[in-house]
């Protein structure tokens, strides 16, 4: 037998051999087996560090959940299919009180806070469906949903995060009966969701109260 390692920079990816061979080949064998794990080496290599580039373009390294950018990309997507009736639900969640929580706690509090959020999140809704949009507000977007059922999944969201300490989110939904309607949902579903946030703030003024102390606080410092 001839054995060769199949190694790129010191990382074994496998092995390569060669078996029931004429003894008097051996040599041949060797080197043709050498150049071989080189090169299958560099190409194994390329191929995984591609999957791993994808994998950081698509993904919210905090969170786990994917990022903007590949919501950005799912919403081009569906805005150009064919029109068929399938319906597309989406639902903006905005988290309650990160501001309040980094600044009270710091950011590694609130990093625990956004990690929480998308564990609430993937209770209830497919983990491919959920996006961080930026800063403290995710999106989902799901298609062939009812609005009944997506009303149904929205209330089962509000009871799961009671689960998980200070997750609380400010929620905004809508279901398009057309998937190219997709922007069309997403404009809707995010101003319910300032709407459910004013409420919010309306129902927990001490929050809004300890926020403009902080602004007030921030404008006389500066």
């Amino acid at each position: 037998i001839v054995l060769f390692p199949l190694k790129f920079r010191d990382e074994l990816l496998g092995y390569v051999w060669a078996i029931n061979f004429d003894a008097e080949q051996a040599p041949k064998i060797k080197d043709a087996l050498e150049l071989t794990t080189f090169i299958l080496g560099s190409e194994i290599a390329n191929h995984l560090l591609l999957d791993r580039l994808k994998v950081m373009s698509s993904k919210d390294m905090l969170t786990g959940v994917l990022n903007r950018n590949e919501m950005n990309n799912r919403v081009d997507a569906l805005s150009k299919e064919e029109p068929k009736k399938e319906g597309v639900g989406v639902v903006f969640a905005d988290l309650n009180g990160l501001k309040t929580v980094n600044d009270e706690m710091g950011h590694g509090a609130g990093d625990a806070l956004l990690k929480d959020a998308a564990k609430a999140l993937e209770r209830v809704f497919p983990k491919d469906s959920i996006y961080r949009a930026g800063g403290d507000e995710f999106t989902v977007i799901w298609l062939g949903v009812s609005e009944e059922e997506l009303e149904q999944k929205v209330l089962e969201l509000r009871k799961v995060s009671g689960e998980f300490e200070r997750v609380s989110f400010a929620v905004g939904y809508c279901v398009e009966d057309e998937i190219r309607d997709v922007r069309l949902a997403l404009k809707i579903a995010d101003q319910r969701m300032y709407e459910d946030k004013r409420r919010f703030y309306e129902s927990h003024p001490e929050i809004k109260k300890r926020m403009r102390k902080r602004r007030l606080r921030s404008c006389l410092t500066s």
